[in-house]
């Protein structure tokens, strides 16, 4: 947001053809010359405002959804000319949050050369916040910081999952959406909340870790460092050289261009990195407050796993962080990590605990709501190619939770295990039906054809007397598992459901959702 001691500026968010939310007070915000008043012009209304240290605020009444509003902005100042914004909609805001698999570009997704030639929606309408890690930092990205539709500059590079949601979303609410996407490839959760939260145990691990690896190094020469990287990863040819991976690789061209790039130069951690502790709150999401919003969609959890053990932790306290920000108790929607094995010089060390967490976050956590995309992972890529359906489940989330549809809009979950003889029964909740579909049943790669009932279960894992029991057969039958074996002990055993780093689930309820990770012991 520009500030200069004799102009008129609002907000960087505030732009002609943005949207608003509905039915929540507007805020609007800026700056101007100290000693004048503001004053906003909308829908046949007028409010003012005071400037206090050139900063002023006004906050107007909640208003119904609708299209087609021009905001005038106008400053006592005489050295100062009126903002117009046109063409504003009035509707529901989601921001889509995370790392690199929300901010993972429409053009790299499987299915976008059917999306690019989608009928336009003009209902829709995406904004990217501008990825700048500190202040200061000065990058011209094509299609940040500006609202846009379908098809315009910024659209390719779009989260696919955010723009997923709303094709999904937004004939079913039939108002305006609004997209925000604010996210940063490989950014920890740590870096997106403020500095309290970090503070308190056992999340202080963060700041701990961060002291620990500046302490040897001058500010000077991690400047320096930052910097250079900085030249280099913002470079046309760097980014040539990876665009090929985020397409999909294979092992063995990702070995040749780790050995290719291995003296590449990397941003230290230190004040000029991302993944600072809460660095991006305040370089990309504390801007955005107090802009009303329907409510968050979360993609995260990758560059968390080396402290999968607090995940659950990490994340509440980042939901109730910026619920509190915002005054707001607005819903968090958010995708359960996708199986993966290796990429790069990445691995799934933690994933399976870090799911668990988010399990638990889901459970503990208020209107909240967790999308298992457990049937989509990528053996050698950390960003799964289907993200266009991801985004159909984070909708089907919002149209059942938030705007109240009576559809099956969440993955099967267990429900309760039993014994009998030779057989552990498990029973299902969240089986429904959907069209002439009902209950679980098995689904082949191609999501076309249904497989016999006898067909392999993926992701079963019995333990018993700390000796995996192999299983005789798997009967599926309406809302229920059955796990048949040949000479089951009289001793507890463990039931282990996706609990491994990569696994292809293959298990769905009549809504197409794959049966969610578990551990139970009976």
């Amino acid at each position: 947001m520009k500030k200069d001691t004799n102009y008129l500026t609002v907000a960087s968010i505030f732009q002609s053809h943005m949207v608003i939310q509905r039915d929540k007070p507007i805020v609007i915000w800026g700056n101007a010359p100290d000693l004048s008043n503001i004053t906003v012009n909308f829908c046949g209304s007028t409010y003012t405002a005071a400037v206090t240290d050139q900063k002023w605020r006004c906050v107007l009444p909640s208003m119904d959804a609708g299209e087609g509003y021009t905001i005038t902005i106008s400053c006592s100042h005489e050295d100062t000319s009126p903002i117009i914004l046109e063409g504003i909609s009035i509707g529901d805001i989601w921001l889509a949050c995370g790392q690199s698999n929300m901010e993972f570009h429409l053009r790299y997704d499987e299915d976008w050369e059917n999306v690019r030639n989608y009928e336009k929606n003009s209902k829709i309408h995406m904004y990217n916040v501008p990825q700048l890690a500190f202040e200061g930092h000065k990058k011209d990205t094509k299609g940040y910081g500006i609202w846009f539709y379908e098809g315009e500059c910024g659209f390719e590079t779009f989260s696919a999952p955010g723009y997923s949601f709303a094709r999904h979303v937004q004939p079913h609410i039939n108002v305006p959406i609004g997209i925000i996407g604010c996210n940063w490839g490989g950014s920890t959760a740590s870096a997106w909340l403020e500095e309290d939260y970090l503070s308190r145990e056992p999340l202080s691990v963060y700041l701990k870790e961060y002291e620990e690896a500046i302490k040897d190094i001058s500010l000077e020469e991690l400047k320096k460092r930052s910097m250079e990287a900085y030249a280099f990863e913002e470079s046309q040819k760097h980014a040539e050289d990876f665009m090929p991976l985020m397409y999909g690789r294979d092992e063995k061209w990702q070995q040749e261009y780790m050995k290719e790039h291995e003296n590449d130069a990397f941003v230290p951690m230190g004040p000029w990195n991302i993944n600072r502790p809460s660095g991006l709150y305040h370089q990309m999401l504390e801007p955005l407050i107090p802009f009303s919003i329907k409510g968050v969609l979360w993609y995260q959890g990758e560059s968390d796993a080396a402290h999968a053990d607090i995940y659950d932790k990490l994340f509440s306290s980042l939901i109730d962080c910026w619920r509190r920000k915002w005054k707001d108790n607005f819903p968090f929607l958010f995708v359960q990590l996708a199986p993966f094995k290796k990429w790069l010089a990445c691995d799934a060390t933690g994933y399976p605990e870090v799911r668990q967490k988010q399990e638990i976050v889901s459970k503990t956590v208020t209107n909240t709501a967790m999308a298992s995309i457990m049937d989509i992972g990528s053996y050698y890529d950390i960003h799964p190619k289907k993200k266009m359906e991801v985004g159909r489940r984070l909708a089907l989330l919002a149209r059942g939770k938030v705007y109240g549809e009576n559809i099956l809009c969440e993955s099967p979950e267990l429900e309760k295990a039993e014994r009998k003889d030779n057989q552990i029964i498990l029973s299902f909740l969240h089986c429904g039906q959907s069209g002439d579909k009902s209950g679980l049943y098995i689904m082949d790669k191609t999501y076309n054809s249904i497989m016999a009932d006898n067909h392999d279960v993926n992701g079963f894992l019995i333990m018993q007397n700390n000796e995996k029991i192999p299983i005789d057969s798997i009967e599926i039958k309406g809302n229920h598992i059955l796990l048949n074996f040949k000479d089951l002990k009289d001793t507890p055993c463990t039931i282990f459901f996706a609990w491994e780093e990569y696994v292809e689930v293959n298990v769905f309820n009549a809504a197409g959702l794959p049966l969610k990770p578990f551990e139970c012991t009976i």
